[in-house]
């Protein structure tokens, strides 16, 4: 079941986000997600009208729950 059939929105599998909504999601630069996309390594933008792109935003949700968690290196919870 992907992320977006989980949604009550039964449009929520339709549902596109521009640059500027995929920034507040993702902590990358737009220059960094473009070199993702060209290396295969993130969901690949939507051509919605001629001068505009745009991300499914279910593949935007399911690239970054499966992205690894990462702990803090070099400190325990006990030294805070």
């Amino acid at each position: 079941m992907s992320i977006a059939q989980n949604t009550a929105d039964p449009f929520a599998a339709m549902r596109v986000i521009t640059m500027r909504q995929l920034l507040e999601i993702v902590p990358y630069t737009s220059q960094h997600i473009y070199r993702l996309e060209v290396a295969g390594k993130f969901p690949k933008r939507i051509r919605i009208g001629e001068n505009r792109v745009a991300w499914r935003y279910a593949d935007i949700l399911k690239w970054v729950t499966e992205r690894p968690t990462v702990e803090p290196t070099g400190k325990s919870e006990d030294d805070f």
